[in-house]
This record gives structure tokens, C-alpha cells and sequence, in this order.
């Protein structure tokens, strides 16, 4: 990816890119933040709601890594978008049927999936496609988190008025938009020749595995920082995937979920906007660091809070980090990985902390909420995010986790060895 010139930076963000993370907070408002207290209304018990998640996570870390193979090296990341958006239809149309529970079960599981691979595709959009993603980006995000606050607030009163039975038929309307709104986005890798280098070397000795091992291949780095996030989030995603349970346990309503993730999805702007100031003044690697340490402190207020909303205070912090946390992420990927393999970096991100960070985390979380009660459940997770924080110290230091300088960096610019970019070859 080349210096943005400052005629390109001074350009403002493209409206399609708006209005597709919007569309994107919408969608995911509608189902996914529902799903664990769905699941306990049609009679799971805790445990099991955790094996679901879990498997909806592992599916997610599967599936997602090779779609990003599938948008940067055959289809194009704007095409792979389209079918996902379609397949994600047709689950959601079958939910308004009367189908058994465990098929219930697994097509709620396939919602992780969609959150993951929307986001993570529209972030490969639009780190290319940006004119200066350093500066921009966090206020692009912010579009989503804001539809997100504003669609699950509705949401939540309409589900607590027409029943949770609603939320397929919601999620419907967005996915439409969405549809049209990704054929109006410019896509660098539309054209097969922009496709041709990583199909290519991905074919070669080089990886067998495409894109997804050429990335590998190209930066040492990056399965150890995979390693790590993948681990800080076990605990943050095992919390989000029974804090709705526990607000419910303490007397909560609906809308009292709803409110929660709704405060923590407004707090995300701030974050989101700010994680690019505080990028250029304290590094990637403080950003991570902080965000993580206080987001786990929050946790573990959890299990000892008693009232919903003493929870649904806390969510404004975890809100914040959590904007900043995603920023950050999505911004240190232009930093490993050529233009050619952004569609993939995104989705190995997505994949190892709202994938495999939730596989453990809800799996192994639902057995011990039930077993050791939300007091020891929440303090554990806590302390996992906690820990992943201070292992984020050490595999950012050097250029990766360095100040961010608020244009766009070349490719391997600030990273370990280079490799050539593929669209250009």
C-alpha cells in the first residue's frame, strides 16, 4: 500500500463505505447480541448455550480465514462479500420455519460467523480504499457502532413487545441493503489480474495453504500475535457471551440486554475516534496494553456487581476499550501484510479473536458459570484479558506497535521481512 499523497488524504471517506457499516451495525444488532438468552428461552441450560457459541465460534475460525483466501486470491473481496451475504439469507429465512432445536441451535451458531466475516471484509474494503486509513478509519467504524446502539435499543423493544421471533426477519431487511449497497463499492481486486499474483503464489511451493499460508509466509510475526489476541479474547468473548445471562439472573428485561450492549456499542465511538489520536501519541502497543487490562477489570466486576445496571454502567468502559481494541487491530494489519493479502490479514484477526477467542471462551465458560457460579466465572475471564494484555507488551514491541503516523504505511513498512505485493506482479 503506498503513501497516501496529501491531495488522496485530504479526500473525505466515501459514502458507500458509510452506509455499508452502518448496514453492518444493523445487522448484527438484530440477531447476535440475542442469541444466548434465545437459546435459554427455548430451554437450554448454561452449558450447553456454551457449547453452541462455541461451535458457532470454531466455525467462525474455520470458515472465516478461508473466505479471506477467497476474496483476495478468486473472487474478489466485493463478490466473496455478496455471497456471504446471500448464504447468510437463506439461514435466516429458515429460522422463520419450525425446525427442530438443534437445527435452531446451529443456524443461531452461524450469526458468529456472519458478525465475523461482514466486519472483517468491510474492513479489507476499506483500509485499501480509504485515502488515509490511520486518520479515518476509527471514524468509519464509528458508523457501525452507533447504527449498532441505535438498532439494538430498537430492537430490544420490539422483542419485547412481538417476541424474539422477529429478530430473522429484521436481519433479513439489512442484509438486503447490504446487498445492494456492496455492488456500489470500488473493489481493487474485482478484476482477475488483480487476483492473478496471489492465486498464483499461492498455488506455488511457497504455501499450500493460498493466501492464508502465504501470509503466514510472508510475516514470522504473525502467528504469534495471532496466538496472543486469540487468547486475551477467550476471556473477553466468554464474558460477552454470558453477560446477558447474568443481567437476565439479576431480574433484567430485555431491554435491559439490549441497553447493555447498546451503552457499550455508543461507548465505542469515543474509543474508535480516539484510538487514531492516541495511536500517533502513545503507539499501537500502549493502545493494546490499556484497552485489554481495563476491559478485564470491568469483567470481573461482573460477578460481584448486583444490580443490572451497575453491569450496564461498567459496559461504557468496556465500550471504549473495546473501540480502541478494534482500531487498532484492523490498523496493525496494512502494517504486516501487502495490499494483496488485507482481505486475508482482517480475517485471520477476526477469525482468532471473535472465532477461536470465543471457541474457548463460551465452550469452556458455560461449563464453568455453571459449575462455579458467575462470582468465579467473571473474575477468571477477567483475569485471562488481563493477562492477554501484558503479553500484548512484548510481541508489539519494535515498528509494529510503534506511534501510528497517521497516513498510510507501505507494505512492510514497519515490519519484519518483505515480501513483493501480489496485486502488482
Amino acid at each position: 500500500m503506498t503513501a497516501a499523497t496529501p491531495n488522496r488524504a485530504a479526500e473525505g471517506t466515501p459514502w458507500t463505505l458509510r452506509a455499508i457499516y452502518i448496514a453492518i451495525g444493523l445487522s448484527t444488532a438484530s440477531v447476535a447480541p440475542f442469541v444466548p438468552v434465545i437459546l435459554k428461552g427455548r430451554g437450554l441450560d448454561s452449558a450447553t448455550i456454551g457449547l453452541v457459541a462455541a461451535l458457532g465460534a470454531l466455525a467462525a475460525t474455520l470458515v472465516v480465514p478461508a473466505w479471506g483466501h477467497l476474496a483476495d486470491a478468486i473472487v474478489g473481496r466485493a463478490r466473496a462479500f455478496r455471497i456471504g451475504l446471500v448464504i447468510s439469507a437463506f439461514v435466516a429465512a429458515g429460522l422463520l420455519f419450525h425446525l427442530p432445536l438443534v437445527v435452531v441451535a446451529a443456524m443461531f451458531a452461524s450469526f458468529t460467523v456472519f458478525a465475523s466475516l461482514f466486519i472483517g471484509l468491510g474492513d479489507a474494503l476499506a483500509v485499501v480504499d480509504l485515502p488515509a486509513p490511520e486518520r479515518q478509519y476509527g471514524a468509519l467504524r464509528a458508523h457501525a457502532s452507533l447504527s449498532f446502539t441505535v438498532g439494538i435499543i430498537v430492537v430490544g423493544f420490539l422483542y419485547s413487545w412481538a417476541g424474539y421471533g422477529a429478530a430473522p426477519a429484521v436481519f433479513l431487511v439489512w442484509v438486503g441493503a447490504l446487498l445492494l449497497l456492496v455492488g456500489r463499492i470500488p473493489d481493487r481486486t474485482a478484476h482477475s489480474k488483480a487476483r492473478t499474483g496471489a492465486h498464483e503464489s499461492g498455488r506455488k511451493g511457497r504455501s499450500r495453504f493460498g493466501s492464508l499460508g502465504l501470509a503466514f509466509a510472508a510475516q514470522p510475526r504473525l502467528r504469534v500475535l495471532l496466538a496472543v489476541f486469540a487468547c486475551a479474547f477467550v476471556g473477553v468473548q466468554g464474558a460477552l457471551t454470558f453477560v446477558g445471562i447474568r443481567i437476565v439472573e439479576l431480574g433484567g428485561q430485555p431491554s435491559d440486554v439490549a441497553l447493555s450492549f447498546g451503552v457499550a456499542a455508543v461507548a465505542e465511538i469515543p474509543g474508535l475516534v480516539a484510538a487514531g489520536w492516541l495511536g500517533r501519541r502513545i503507539g499501537l502497543r500502549w493502545l493494546f496494553v490499556a484497552s485489554l487490562v481495563l476491559y478485564g477489570l470491568c469483567i470481573t466486576s461482573w460477578g460481584i456487581l448486583p444490580y443490572a445496571v451497575a453491569i450496564n454502567a461498567t459496559r461504557a468502559v468496556t465500550g471504549l476499550c473495546n473501540g480502541a481494541l478494534m482500531a487498532a487491530r484492523v490498523l496493525m494489519v496494512p502494517r504486516l501484510l501487502p495490499q494483496s493479502l488485507q482481505a486475508t490479514g482482517q480475517v485471520l484477526f477476526q477469525a482468532a479473536t471473535l472465532g477461536f477467542g470465543a471457541v474457548l471462551g463460551s465452550m469452556v465458560g458455560g461449563v464453568f458459570y455453571d459449575a462455579f457460579g458467575p462470582r468465579s466465572f467473571f473474575l477468571v475471564a477477567g483475569g485471562v484479558a488481563i493477562a492477554g494484555g501484558i503479553a500484548s507488551w512484548f510481541v508489539l514491541a519494535g515498528p509494529v506497535g510503534a506511534r501510528l503516523t497517521g497516513r498510510a504505511p507501505g507494505p512492510f513498512e514497519l515490519s519484519d521481512p518483505p515480501a513483493p505485493d501480489l496485486a502488482a506482479e
